[in-house]
């Protein structure tokens, strides 16, 4: 009896699983890449589950980005070869911005605290002078009244809401024109307010003034801050939006307090930055400058994700943000070298995630993947396929056990 009649597949019967004879080709020519991939899940298993590792003790976790299945083309590190001189670190400032018309008989400064996105303190360094409201002015236009002073009393919503007579003066009649001039910027949106002299004594000193119509836009015009460049005073700062406050101030136009009312979001601070030259895309860094003496210079760049479709020919560049003095990149430029892990597998890592999203057909990488998924359910473990969340086009096995 032959050695294989029980097991050996001598049988012709279709339906059992025995695979044909292009599978089993398949097969051949893909076992050493399987079995690679096998192998280095395997190293990653016991890597996560030692307690002699960071991070070990784990029940399950992630392999992507090094196995020939997984493989990221993307940039693996940046080395600094010489760190350049002449870069600059910007970061969120203030300026306080005096009431429309108004010249501060002394600068007010300050700082900004941020916990590296929201704007928390505006903190005063120094207060200044001549940073108080001016308010909306109201004047008499009479052929022969003079002497009047009138306060225009405003509501929350920039409305005349009552006018104040402070001094009648003389001369007046009702058929005079109260016109109010706003103390803040024009807007078309604003409505003019409407009065009325309504009663005079017998000198022509006015006794009542009416608001028929509150129109808008007569709010008092203050101080506001605006966050700006540290490295340029003179331009806002490039990050973060939505930060609004309200100013304080004394008699004097002394700043007394900064209320911050909404803390905006994205005020970080904005590092030189690296641009890398080459067709892939995705890959992100972080750009240290040094310290003391080489304050000026790139000390390291860590890559933050590796990105995809990056080759061994690629360039990159160290920039300064745009707030910094012109040349960019400084006169002297950090020099780089961009290292990109070579794929020694011969697999396109690509393909593998196309064929597990049902984009591409590939009988072979199909069988491949499942041959890697049998495998380990075989020894208990429960393994799926995920996209690399680094990359969104790759693969990445989990596996828990």
């Amino acid at each position: 009896m032959s050695s294989c009649d029980s097991t050996g597949g001598s049988s012709s019967t279709t339906g059992t699983g025995f695979p044909t004879a292009s599978t089993m080709g398949q097969m051949a020519t893909n076992y050493a890449l399987i079995a690679t991939e096998e192998a280095m899940i395997q190293q990653a298993i016991l890597a996560a589950a030692s307690q002699c590792q960071p991070g070990g003790g784990q029940f399950c976790t992630a392999i992507g980005g090094a196995t020939p299945m997984t493989f990221v083309s993307g940039v693996g590190s940046v080395t600094v070869v010489n760190g350049g001189a002449g870069y600059y670190q910007d970061t969120p400032s203030v300026h306080f911005v005096p009431p429309l018309g108004s010249i501060p008989s002394i600068v007010a400064t300050g700082t900004v605290t941020t916990n590296g996105g929201n704007v928390l303190v505006i903190n005063i360094t120094n207060g200044g002078a001549g940073y108080q409201p001016v308010p909306a002015t109201l004047s008499i236009s009479s052929l022969a009244g003079v002497g009047a002073n009138l306060q225009l009393l405003v509501d929350g919503y920039g409305g005349a809401a009552q006018v104040n007579i402070i001094a009648g003066g003389a001369g007046y009649t009702v058929n005079d024109t109260v016109v109010a001039t706003r103390a803040v910027a024009p807007n078309v949106a604003y409505v003019d307010a409407v009065f009325k002299v309504t009663s005079v004594s017998l000198t022509g000193e006015l006794i009542e003034v009416v608001v028929l119509n509150p129109g808008s836009g007569y709010q008092p015009s203050v101080t506001t801050v605006e966050i700006v460049s540290t490295l340029n005073p003179a331009l806002p700062y490039p990050l973060g939006t939505g930060f609004q406050s309200t100013v304080a101030t004394d008699l004097s136009g002394t700043i007394t307090q900064v209320v911050v009312t909404n803390t905006g979001a994205g005020y970080s601070a904005y590092s030189p930055y690296l641009v890398i030259t080459d067709p892939g895309t995705g890959a992100m860094t972080k750009v240290t400058l040094g310290t003391g003496l080489t304050a000026t210079s790139v000390a390291s760049i860590a890559v933050t994700a590796p990105g995809t479709g990056y080759d061994q020919f690629a360039t990159g560049t160290v920039l300064n943000p745009p707030t910094a003095a012109l040349p960019n990149p400084p006169v002297t430029p950090a020099v780089v070298t961009i290292n990109v892990p070579v794929n020694t597998f011969g697999t396109n890592p690509n393909l593998y995630w196309q064929v597990w999203a049902g984009t591409a057909t590939n009988a072979a990488i199909s069988a491949q993947l499942n041959a890697v998924l049998s495998y380990f359910k075989g020894l208990g473990y429960t393994i799926s396929i995920q996209s690399n969340p680094a990359t969104g086009s790759t693969i990445q096995w989990k596996i828990c056990w």
